[in-house]
């Protein structure tokens, strides 16, 4: 029986919905890219390292390959291969050296392996291009406290206790006094008594990046 008209046009309707709609039916179309996912979706952190570079070696457009070059710096992070991360976020900032994410991933890598000097550089470039971001300042306080600065990281770290407070994230704004507070009591001491404390921390900003600041850039690429 011939299909009447008003249902043609409500199955061409549904179809369209399902091709164009943001979100709806959406699936990675790269079978590369799809693995990378459910792999990093499932957490096995560890296996979708490979995954990701079999994804970037397939050359995807700029804002995936960004993507997927800080997941597997932050996969590597997570399995304790802090030096192929950082080799990975410099490799990923030579290509896009005036990108936000790259440039935070670049200095949250750098400051794993102690390269605080380094790490700062890439947090200034941060705050430069994002001053309302207070997880930036805190990144580049804390590089600052690790390359011995420690008057330079109070004065940033004020600065991002104001933004927090103004922004009224109770929780970073707490967390950021308390930090004040302990880099001065550290200053009587040899700089390797505050190791553990500066390493802890530094962690601490991997992981709000992860769970905060980088999972607004995924949620704009609707994966």
């Amino acid at each position: 029986m011939p299909m009447k008209r008003g249902c043609t046009v409500a199955l061409i309707t549904l179809m369209w919905i399902a091709v164009t709609a943001p979100g709806v039916f959406a699936a990675p179309a790269n079978a590369e890219l799809k693995e990378a996912l459910t792999l990093d979706r499932q957490e096995f952190v560890a296996e979708s390292i490979a995954a990701w570079q079999k994804f970037i070696e397939t050359d995807p457009a700029r804002d995936l390959h960004i993507y997927a070059g800080v997941k597997m710096c932050i996969a590597y992070a997570k399995t304790g291969r802090f030096i192929e991360a950082m080799k990975s976020s410099q490799n990923l900032a030579e290509k896009y050296p005036d990108h936000f994410e790259v440039q935070f991933n670049l200095g949250n890598m750098l400051s794993a392996v102690q390269q605080y000097g380094k790490a700062a550089a890439a947090f200034k470039k941060v705050v430069a291009m994002r001053p309302q971001e207070g997880l930036g300042y805190v990144g580049l306080g804390l590089t600052y406290f690790g390359d011995g600065k420690t008057e330079e990281a109070v004065k940033v770290l004020r600065q991002a206790r104001g933004l927090f407070k103004e922004q009224k994230n109770i929780s970073w704004y707490q967390n950021v006094r308390i930090m004040i507070g302990q880099m001065k009591s550290f200053a009587p001491y040899p700089p390797d008594f505050s190791n553990l404390w500066l390493t802890n921390n530094i962690r601490s900003i991997r992981d709000t990046y992860e769970k905060g600041v980088f999972r607004q850039y995924e949620d704009t690429l609707n994966l």
